[in-house]
């Protein structure tokens, strides 16, 4: 991989859109999904996860309100199994309409420690800040959530090119595997085919990320989720590590604790120039006994900290 730019623009081309219309959208996900959709506002969005009734998560996601509409921003390996699972119950919302519509958007990622500056350079109004975005040249601009300073920037095909122009002087064209790094260091864990009802919301940390909503109403896994707050039953969280040498392991490989006992597993794992950058669910005990290490080449995975507490 090569070094990181000062300021980078990847596009996010991993992602795809899942549109919501009509007039019974929000009392639909407001019954499916851990955020609260009831309280989101035109020009704002929250991270969300849709559950399995025994409150695993289908898919987690950003979820940004369009005026009426609802649009749903997630890994594209994983909304044909979203759109799946929510089809069963839209059958009984006769004014639902649920849509993809990835192709109205080309999406940038920007980041850097002066991304803000730029942003502001770009469009003249001060950089978004928090769950909310701006309009811009028929397109909006986001700060995305955690704790690095980065945005997504959203245009209509036809403006991807002038785009491309007005910043060509101040980014450079970063890879995706960059911004997939800057996940891990924010502690920001997405649901993958290998990890589909895994995992519940807390599981991956997104009770912390303001991911679920303990204050809404009932919601398809709710009983669940809220029994592992109140009571406190969860025992594994996710933790970032990192590993020494360039053997990346797979999702779902599995980590061990010092008396050779499985503690969890790797959620997501990147190869950077020095070092493989992890995020892994293991049990919290663990960690206060001993070192942690994978179970197939032995590698002690040295943990690091992340940018909220959990």
């Amino acid at each position: 991989m090569t070094d990181t730019p000062a300021l980078a623009l990847t596009r996010l081309g991993h992602e795809r859109l899942l549109t919501f219309e009509g007039q019974e959208n929000r009392k639909f996900l407001q019954g499916q999904l851990t955020c609260d959709v009831e309280k989101l506002q035109d020009g704002q969005y929250t991270l969300g996860a849709c559950c399995t009734a025994k409150g695993r998560m289908v898919a987690n996601f950003k979820i940004f309100a369009f005026g009426d509409n609802l649009t749903i921003s997630l890994p594209d390996s994983q909304l044909d199994a979203l759109k799946a699972h929510l089809g069963k119950y839209a059958a009984f919302y006769r004014t639902l309409s649920i849509n993809e519509t990835s192709d109205q958007w080309i999406r940038f990622g920007l980041k850097g420690e002066n991304a803000g500056e730029c942003i502001t350079s770009l469009t003249g109004i001060s950089a978004p800040d928090g769950p909310s975005f701006i309009s811009w040249n028929n397109g909006f601009i986001h700060a995305v959530p955690g704790h690095s300073s980065r945005y997504e920037i959203w245009v209509n095909p036809d403006s991807e090119q002038l785009l491309l122009e007005q910043l060509q002087d101040k980014t450079e064209l970063g890879p995706i595997e960059d911004w997939h790094l800057q996940d891990i260091l924010d502690g920001v864990a997405w649901v993958t085919e290998a990890t589909r009802e895994t995992y519940i919301p807390q599981h991956l940390n997104w009770q912390a990320l303001e991911g679920i909503s303990f204050s809404k109403g009932c919601y398809t896994g709710q009983e669940i989720v809220a029994r592992m707050k109140y009571l406190g039953k969860l025992k594994s969280h996710l933790y970032r590590f990192t590993l020494d040498g360039n053997q990346v392991p797979e999702t779902g490989a599995a980590v061990m604790n010092s008396n050779g006992s499985k503690s969890g597993e790797v959620v997501t794992a990147l190869q950077t120039k020095e070092k493989v950058e992890l995020l892994a669910v293991v049990r919290s005990s663990d960690l206060e006994e001993g070192s942690l290490s994978l179970a197939d080449s032995g590698s002690t995975l040295n943990l690091q900290a992340l940018p909220y507490e959990v």
